[in-house]
């Protein structure tokens, strides 16, 4: 397919760069020009149909100069302190939080390139679309926190996608590194900036995440999909001893929106929590793909994600926890409960174990239905009318794992957010706020 998205590779790595940089893409566009994109054949992608995207010659996507003001509108005051990608380059306004470093990635590979060596690429390894931002990567952010930095303002990183005439792509990368003790929350929001264009906008996405010993790092992520703007990201968390990552993630809709999550115990005595909120109705297709790797002993690892689904939505997840041999003293549950709204939406379900140690405490399980009819009964005894008491158990569902955020605008932001999508919603929040 000379005129799909495989003619954008180059096969030679980019000239001017460090050895090993140059190395990471040429492995990368070598893989893709070898291997391929994936298909339905591919186990992990055997639900979620990259057609559209692998038959598209994406063209770089060019800044949108009003990402900043389309940003700091539609999320107004939340309490954080905001850094706007827009076509993956960072638009970097004042002073990070005391004990925060964030730094342009091409000034860092400009500067300084020889600190990232070894760290790019070190925690998600470059296959399939994540060879495909190996390859094409220009800019996006290095963040680092501090050892024993106890950061109370969240630091959100905001990436703004802008539709243009024809299809366009970005490919922002993220580095971040939670040094030992610290303490600090990452935002992320995918927001799209709908223009007069109707083209089709890729968001290709790598962010890896080392948390250091003692550290403690929550990591919020928010997509407000679009039919046009396409999402496909991957996130790879590596955690030493008694480290904690909390990953919280909202998923609303999109043409696709695909989410790569991948985890791994380096160190004893660690800890995940991976809660997850998503929502799809008619055009939209929602995809989490998680792995957990235990492979140091003492880790615990929580996944809990809930959907709902309405209209013909389609939902994936599948979630796969390995449990390596001298991972003994390890605990591993996985959880996914859905909520069908109509007859014709889809969800396609599959958490699973692997097991190779006999020192273990673990547990998966997944369920799909609808409403509680005894519930139901219940708000309509009180006089509350049938399509206000679906929509309330409806946003009840999903606020139990939202409330898991913890910072308080972006709850509300979230639940909004939520309720937005309910068919009734509007009058719900109303109610709410009276």
């Amino acid at each position: 397919m000379s005129d799909g998205l495989i003619s954008v590779v180059p096969k030679d790595p980019t000239a001017g760069e460090p050895e090993w940089l140059g190395g990471l893409r040429a492995r990368a566009a070598a893989h893709l020009h070898e291997a391929g994109f994936p298909g339905k054949k591919h186990e992990r992608w055997r639900f979620t149909s990259v057609r559209d995207v692998v038959d598209t010659a994406f063209a770089p996507a060019e800044a949108d100069g009003g990402a900043v003001a389309f940003a700091d509108e539609h999320l107004g005051d939340d309490g954080t302190w905001r850094v706007v990608l827009s076509a993956g380059r960072p638009v970097i306004d004042g002073d990070a939080p005391e004990g925060v470093t964030v730094r342009s990635l091409a000034d860092v590979l400009a500067s300084d390139p020889a600190s990232l060596e070894g760290a790019l690429g070190a925690v998600v390894k470059g296959e399939q679309f994540a060879a495909l931002n190996d390859a094409l990567f220009t800019d996006g952010l290095v963040i680092d926190i501090a050892k024993n930095a106890d950061v109370a303002t969240p630091i959100h990183v905001v990436h703004v996608a802008t539709p243009g005439a024809a299809p366009s792509a970005s490919y922002p990368r993220l580095l971040v590194t939670a040094a030992t003790g610290s303490r600090a929350t990452l935002v992320e929001s995918f927001l799209a900036h709908e223009g007069d264009g109707d083209a089709k906008h890729l968001t290709n996405t790598v962010a890896e995440v080392s948390v250091g010993p003692n550290a403690r790092l929550e990591h919020v992520r928010i997509t407000e999909g679009t039919p046009r703007a396409l999402q496909i990201a991957y996130l790879g968390a590596r955690l030493d001893r008694d480290a904690f990552y909390g990953s919280r993630v909202v998923a609303l809709g999109g043409g696709l929106t695909r989410l790569e999550l991948s985890v791994r115990f380096e160190g004893p005595g660690a800890e995940i929590e991976l809660d997850g909120a998503y929502h799809v109705g008619t055009g939209d297709h929602v995809d989490h793909q998680l792995r957990v790797d235990h492979v140091a002993g003492r880790c615990t690892s929580h996944a809990r994600y809930r959907g709902l689904l309405d209209g013909r939505g389609h939902a994936v997840f599948n979630a796969e926890g390995v449990v390596h041999r001298d991972a003994a003293g390890s605990a591993a549950h996985q959880e996914n409960r859905n909520l069908l709204l109509s007859d014709d939406a889809t969800i396609d379900t599959k958490p699973h174990l692997e097991i190779d140690c006999d020192d273990v405490a673990a547990s998966h399980g997944t369920t799909v239905g609808a409403l509680d009819d005894a519930q139901l009964f219940y708000l309509r005894s009180r006089g509350i009318p049938l399509e206000k008491a679906r929509d309330i158990l409806t946003y009840a569902f999903a606020r139990e794992v939202i409330d898991s955020i913890g910072h308080a605008p972006l709850v509300k932001r979230c639940s909004e957010a939520v309720l937005a999508r309910l068919p009734h919603g509007e009058a719900l929040a109303e109610g709410m706020s009276e």
